[in-house]
């Protein structure tokens, strides 16, 4: 049950209904305030996206610089993502016991110190330690900031934001290809990893200007913190939109939960799914686009070019989210995610299948619509699959498997590409991007209308 609502007119207080904050947020539009608030958090996974962009780019240059061959160059991009396995399990969890705020800070602190380290490593191991715990602020940051942005949005709003955050990975991955292109001629793979390390200072931007999540704060009992992050929000919508909604009470039952919930009868199956949504989808997002960059090297193509060309396909990116804000209005969570996983194994295939600079431009551009498009709405879709109690952890578990695609899929494809080739590595990435998509439309539960 919800706290007393405080408001500061205490008369007035006594004679309104006890409505949860939970309910009281579900219905407030953005204000100038909470839109700075979605600002830093989104430059928060801008600059993250910046940072994993740019090993892709910088692979071929990194590999000759500490002369590594192609499965050490795996190894090279997975031990990122081994931290982002670990960060988000860890996090997760610590998220939803100590607040989402203190988790987002800490975790940006980790990656962003480690980003800076990186520029000054002298051998392979040391970049490899560097990578690895930079991988764990990273890995940590994601899940905890996609639960933080979709409590403090309203139930409407939240299409549009929460596919807004997964559109800053491919704004994120095209500064990184236009920063490689514009400093490796002159500064070599340092001078591109510094630059990608410095906006890690957003995080001072969330230190100021980002409270708690109300929500998680009504979870754990502190109501009156909770009230008052949420009457700030109220009286800062009511400026500037005259009058709220009215507030809709849900049914809610607040209990204690620990991480074995998740494999109870309640979560067991949206569990198991998200396993299999998560999983494929970095396998074969991040470890196809690992090798990109070097794929189209293999055509024939120099780093130059061959890091332009994926740079402009990224572009691809920003219609998926208009696309997918309405979409996933209009049709639903589950039709929204089959049209992703089609267009994503059929453009990809093509993609791959593209040897004229024309051809390759196009269905590039087609490719990341796609990949992107089921981006979008995994960052959507998973955190409305669990409660307020449980959100972050179930976020953390799901990205993690994730992060465990992605550590297996840079070395997987790897040994395709030398046994099979550029073409079949391609087609084989693309095509099993289908299986999340059927998967979510045929067993998983619709969430089109899900209220936190």
């Amino acid at each position: 049950m919800a706290g007393p609502v405080t408001d500061g007119k205490a008369t007035e207080a006594k004679k309104e209904p006890h409505y949860s904050v939970a309910d009281r947020m579900n219905r407030i539009p953005t204000s100038p305030h909470t839109t700075l608030i979605i600002f830093f958090v989104l430059m928060g996974w801008f600059a993250e996206t910046i940072d994993l962009g740019g090993t892709s780019f910088l692979m071929p240059t990194i590999r000759e610089y500490f002369g590594m061959d192609a499965t050490t160059g795996g190894y090279y991009s997975s031990i990122c993502f081994l931290g982002m396995f670990i960060g988000a399990i860890a996090a997760g969890r610590i998220a939803d016991k100590v607040g989402r705020k203190k988790t987002i800070v800490v975790s940006m602190f980790i990656w962003g110190v480690a980003g800076f380290a990186l520029v000054a490593s002298p051998n392979v191991y040391y970049l490899f330690t560097m990578r690895f715990i930079l991988g764990l602020g990273l890995g940590a940051q994601f899940p905890v900031a996609l639960s933080y942005l979709s409590e403090l949005v309203s139930g409407k709003d939240r299409p549009k934001f929460m596919t807004l955050y997964q559109l800053m990975t491919p704004v994120g991955f095209a500064v990184a290809g236009v920063l490689t292109v514009l400093i490796l001629p002159h500064f070599d793979w340092r001078g591109v990893y510094l630059a990608e390390a410095l906006p890690a200072l957003f995080v001072i931007g969330i230190i100021k200007c980002c409270p708690e999540s109300p929500l998680w704060l009504e979870a754990k009992g502190r109501w009156e913190e909770a009230d008052a992050i949420c009457t700030k929000f109220e009286q800062e919508a009511i400026a500037r939109h005259k009058e709220l909604p009215p507030v809709e009470v849900i049914e809610r039952v607040q209990t204690k939960a620990t991480f074995k919930d998740l494999f109870s009868s309640k979560y067991l199956k949206v569990t198991i799914l998200c396993f299999f949504v998560w999983f494929i989808s970095m396998f074969s997002d991040y470890g196809l686009t690992t090798w990109l960059t070097t794929i189209l090297i293999e055509k024939g193509f120099d780093v130059v070019q061959s890091t332009g060309f994926v740079t402009i396909g990224i572009l691809g990116g920003i219609p998926a989210w208009f696309f997918s804000t309405w979409a996933a209005k209009k049709f639903g969570r589950k039709k929204t995610f089959l049209i992703a996983g089609l267009c994503t194994s059929i453009f990809g295939i093509a993609y791959g299948a593209s040897t004229t600079l024309v051809m390759l431009i196009i269905t590039g551009i087609l490719y990341q619509f796609g990949k992107y498009l089921n981006a979008m709405m995994m960052a959507l879709y998973t955190p409305e699959l669990y409660e307020t109690s449980i959100r972050t952890t179930g976020n953390g578990l799901a990205t993690s498997w994730g992060r465990m695609g992605s550590i297996i899929g840079p070395i997987v494809l790897a040994g395709v590409m030398t046994s099979f080739g550029v073409y079949t590595t391609m087609y084989i990435a693309a095509a099993m991007v289908i299986i999340p998509g059927l998967l979510v439309f045929l067993i998983g539960p619709e969430t089109k209308d899900k209220k936190f």
